[in-house]
């Protein structure tokens, strides 16, 4: 295996919707680059990167897969992405580490929601980006509604590199605006024959090659002037200029493939090759300073991690990227994370299931080791004495969540393990342990993000799981002001417990001022773990409570503030004031005032009016335009508040808030409303009363679920 130079080297991603052909034209490239000798097909499960066994189960990508060719000196990587929006993770890590992507998108289709996300993250990370109409021998399939979308969608940047012929099962060539030439090929062998325009289509053809050259021509006075001149740019300033402009982004090509016939491969890997920008090229990757660090072969070594994944075939892998320096077998780096060192003992070049050793790695190349212990994906590693942390790729928030238990008793410490492991392979599955829900929550970003970990659970972990409705994370409150005491009197026959204890309690206002015959010694406000305040009030006064005792009842009543009343939730946002009490010169002792402020509390809580509220959550949802009334009128069905709405280029985008217990079966049902072409976002926004036939429920399912725990 050569070793290749950083200015040898591309990195591209193969990104889009799902069923747009991404993982087949892998195979073009592969058979292109004489890796394999026959493209294998996604149907036969036979392709080099859905090597995974639940890939070849789904018959689509789950699974980012690394591969790479050698082409005319230069090396070039690609990654193919999962297109179905429940394992974006994998299609947001790639993008992160290259310099170009490729956005499949599928002729008949048009531009669907899974394009988008790509244009989205390619743009969030300043990528050239270059839109691939695949497809174009199927029967619906239409170049030109779909070019014209792309425009419409991503503005006049868009510019037609080719222009298919006979689009259909005929399709065989395309005219190729640059060159003017026509591209036709035959019997799969995926290099074309060049041809001439024929006479009749020239004129249509060099429109599109004039548009190319005034948007060429516009970054530069010099090349502005010679286009005006001539009508024309000869090659020799063309080439250079439209790489310039490439990388500028002032330009976004639209080229044509055919992945099932291996057609436009040959020109694809000669843009990778000629246009595509070298890693040094790029913008370079941002640190957590705040700095910019450039790929740099002549600093010391450092690397990112963007993938880790744990197979029974490979082992456990983690994949990395060489932002500065070089990487070679026995180096030992800083992991800057966990200020540990590491020694990587094996350096390997990946392509889909085969991994093969090579001596080194310069900067910008994209590579894999093994037995790592103590790095996960987003780490730095570097040298000894250049230290530099780069700054972490952000993940979407999660958009569904399911409890999962296991289906053998004493299994729940496996299954805990496993599910941490899938979370330190993909960071957009959150594992939470809740000690207040008593279960085992995974949030995901939809059903087949579930369906997927549930299997590797059992197939690769060997645990069975069953999923069950998660138990949403009330809270509890209090809505007037009540006063009260309780005499805590325990006499055992040797020391006895006396405590008495007086409390106000009252919904927490900021800086609401204390009741005037109450004299304030001593106030404090507490944030609470889970959310909320606390204000407690010392109003003791003639020493009828010793100072000491008072962190016990600030002790009990905290406790109690763990199980609500109603619903055993969390208590929030509430003020005790303690006004007066007694105790006793032996008996009382700091047990007895927890157990006084505790029962206090709870008698003083229940008759206070109180109530329950739930989380809510703000939502995006992203919509086509004709299911904008079948989503709004479905909302409010689900207790949602329509916000607002704003276009965005052909969707529509509903704002709205949204009950938690009502998102945990949001995203399936609006997959089902909107054929799957909508996508939603959520995140946390406020706790809010829930109506009173909802808490009336809840505080019914409360108590039954308590005898049936106690039984």
């Amino acid at each position: 295996m050569n070793v290749y130079e950083t200015k040898q080297i591309r990195n591209i991603a193969l990104a889009g919707h799902f069923n747009t052909g991404k993982t087949t034209f892998c195979e073009c490239l592969l058979y292109y680059g004489k890796v394999i000798n026959r493209r294998g097909t996604v149907e036969e499960n036979s392709t080099q990167s859905d090597f995974n066994e639940i890939e070849q189960v789904r018959k689509s990508s789950v699974l980012s897969s690394l591969l790479f060719i050698e082409h005319n000196g230069t090396k070039i990587n690609f990654i193919d992405t999962p297109g179905m929006d429940d394992f974006i993770g994998e299609m947001i890590a790639s993008l992160n580490v290259v310099e170009t992507a490729f956005i499949f998108v599928n002729a008949q289709s048009g531009v669907e929601v899974g394009t988008e996300n790509a244009w989205e993250y390619a743009s969030k990370f300043k990528l050239p980006t270059v839109f691939v109409i695949n497809k174009l021998d199927l029967d619906q399939a239409n170049f030109e509604n779909t070019f014209n979308q792309l425009r419409e969608l991503f503005g006049r940047k868009v510019i037609a590199f080719h222009i298919p012929i006979s689009v259909g099962p005929s399709f065989k060539a395309f005219y190729n605006v640059l060159n003017m030439k026509l591209y036709e090929y035959k019997d799969d062998s995926c290099v074309a024959e060049i041809k001439d325009i024929p006479e009749g289509e020239k004129s249509k053809i060099e429109q599109y090659r004039n548009e190319l050259l005034e948007m060429v021509a516009e970054t530069d006075m010099e090349l502005m002037d010679k286009y005006l001149e001539t009508g024309n740019l000869e090659d020799e300033l063309l080439y250079p200029a439209l790489k310039r402009t490439f990388i500028a982004k002032d330009i976004f090509p639209v080229i044509c493939v055919n992945s099932k016939n291996n057609i436009g491969t040959d020109f694809f890997v000669d843009f990778v090759t000629n246009i595509c920008p070298a890693p040094d090229e790029s913008e370079g990757r941002i640190t957590k300073a705040g700095n910019i660090q450039k790929v740099d072969p002549s600093l010391p070594a450092s690397l990112f991690v963007f993938k880790l994944t744990s197979e029974a075939h490979l082992g456990d892998m983690t994949f990395f990227k060489v932002q500065t320096g070089k990487i070679v077998p026995g180096i030992d780096l800083i992991n800057e994370a966990k200020s540990q060192l590491e020694r990587l003992n094996q350096i390997f070049v990946i392509n889909g299931k085969k991994r093969i050793d090579v001596t080194q790695l310069n900067a910008g190349d994209i590579g894999a080791t093994v037995k790592l212990k103590f790095t996960q994906i987003n780490h730095t590693l570097h040298e000894k004495g250049f230290n530099i942390d780069y700054a972490p790729i952000e993940f979407p928030n999660p958009r569904i969540r399911i409890a999962v238990a296991p289906k053998n008793k004493g299994e729940e410490e496996k299954v805990g393990t496993s599910l941490n492991n899938l979370h330190l392979e993909d960071p957009t599955l959150v594992v939470e342990h809740s000690p207040e829900l008593k279960q085992i929550i995974v949030y995901a970003q939809g059903e087949q993000h579930l369906a997927v970990a549930k299997w590797r659970l059992e197939h690769r972990y060997k645990v069975e799981v069953e999923f069950k409705e998660p138990r949403v994370p009330y809270r509890e409150t209090i809505q007037k002001q009540v006063r009260g005491m309780y005499r805590h009197k325990k006499q055992t026959g040797g020391a006895g417990q006396f405590a008495e204890v007086h409390m106000m309690i009252e919904p927490y206002v900021e800086n609401a001022p204390i009741p005037s015959e109450f004299t304030v010694r001593g106030r404090e406000v507490y944030d609470l773990e889970w959310g909320g305040k606390l204000e407690f009030v010392n109003c003791i006064v003639g020493g009828v409570i010793d100072q000491r005792f008072m962190p016990a009842i600030l002790k009990g009543v905290m406790e109690k503030m763990q199980e609500g009343p109603l619903t055993g939730s969390y208590v929030r946002d509430i003020r005790v004031v303690i006004y007066d009490g007694k105790m006793h010169p032996v008996d009382s002792n700091e047990a007895a005032f927890k157990t006084a402020g505790m029962m206090v509390f709870k008698e003083n809580f229940v008759k206070a009016d109180p109530k329950i509220l739930e989380p809510i959550y703000n939502v995006e949802i992203k919509v086509p335009e004709e299911f904008v009334g079948d989503v709004m009128s479905d909302l409010p069905s689900r207790r949602g508040v329509i916000i607002g709405i704003e276009s965005e280029g052909r969707y529509q985008k509903i704002k709205a808030k949204m009950p938690l217990a009502e998102l945990d079966k949001y995203s399936t049902a609006l997959r089902s409303m909107t054929q799957a072409r909508a996508t939603h976002s959520q995140s946390f926004a406020e706790y809010q009363v829930v109506p009173p036939q909802i808490q009336q429920k809840l505080i019914e399912e409360y108590k039954k679920r308590q005898q049936e725990e106690s039984e």
